[in-house]
């Protein structure tokens, strides 16, 4: 098991993340992970050690799980917001100068479901282009399903945000992590407007690093159709977009978590992902 270290990240409005680094000591290109709504670090690598961000250390990669604001066991952040859009535009600048600080090598990004939509905006508006060697999104868009972020549902959405102070996933079956009131409500913009402007195709289009994108056939929650109109909008001239199911040559149809988590993802799509990072380092 490669070495874990865990680091306090602030961002220019003083906000703070929980970075964890695993095999620094790896001479390959760096990898940034990010997660999704509902989860946390976890999400990439258990308390046993085991997940994608060790796999890929064990292939020489040293690894940062950036964390978002104000989930878990993350630093307090005193005043400052808990939002997406504040992760989007403080802490990814912020990753990105801490890896760049630590590595002559450009590094690859990997997002999964949110964390890939918040990836890929926030590297297009905040992130140098030549600092930026490639980015994988794993169940990732915004145009299909989540009918509870976008109008009407996210009336209810945001009815319990401010009954409670914050979106109650474990209460009602979302995920293992609940999210801050300001995280819920910007996921319930960025999806309404996201679907009625152009905000986010405009983001998109202002992406041009090398793009690998895998959907699950079973997901519910980011499905294909919209996953692969998701990377269609950049303008990479080197995108690979692959849907894990049976009908691909796959052992399952995967879901919206078990596209990483599960152990046939372990067998299927972690090396899928590993060779491509590998290819682009």
């Amino acid at each position: 098991m490669a070495d874990i270290q865990h680091l306090t990240l602030a961002g220019a409005d003083g906000g703070q993340c929980l970075v964890t680094v695993c095999g620094s000591a790896g001479d390959g290109p760096p990898v940034v992970l990010m997660h999704g709504m509902f989860t946390d670090r976890r999400f990439w690598l258990s308390e046993r050690g085991i997940g994608l961000a060790a796999y890929l250390a064990e292939r020489g990669h040293p690894v940062y799980i950036l964390q978002r604001r104000g989930l878990s066991d993350g630093p307090d952040c005193g005043r400052a917001r808990l939002g997406l859009a504040e992760h989007m535009t403080h802490d990814i600048p912020a990753v990105a100068a801490l890896v760049a600080e630590r590595h002559a090598q450009p590094a690859l990004w990997i997002g999964h479901s949110f964390g890939g939509v918040t990836a890929a905006r926030g590297l297009a508006r905040h992130v140098a282009s030549d600092a930026i060697a490639g980015l994988v999104l794993l169940a990732s868009q915004y145009e299909q399903s989540k009918r509870m972020l976008d109008w009407p549902g996210n009336l209810v959405t945001r009815g319990l945000v401010r009954l409670r102070g914050h979106l109650p996933a474990r209460a009602v079956g979302l995920g293992p992590v609940d999210e801050p009131a300001a995280a819920a409500i910007d996921a319930c913009d960025w999806v309404a407007r996201g679907r009625r402007s152009s905000i986010i195709r405009n983001d998109l289009a202002g992406l041009s690093c090398p793009v690998l994108a895998i959907s699950g056939s079973a997901d519910k929650v980011d499905p294909t159709p919209g996953c692969r109109a998701f990377v269609d909008a950049t303008q990479s001239l080197d995108t690979t977009f692959m849907e894990a199911g049976t009908a691909h040559g796959y052992a399952q149809n995967y879901d919206h978590p078990g596209i990483v988590v599960s152990k046939d993802a372990q067998r299927e799509i972690w090396p899928v992902i590993g060779d491509w990072l590998a290819a682009r380092s």
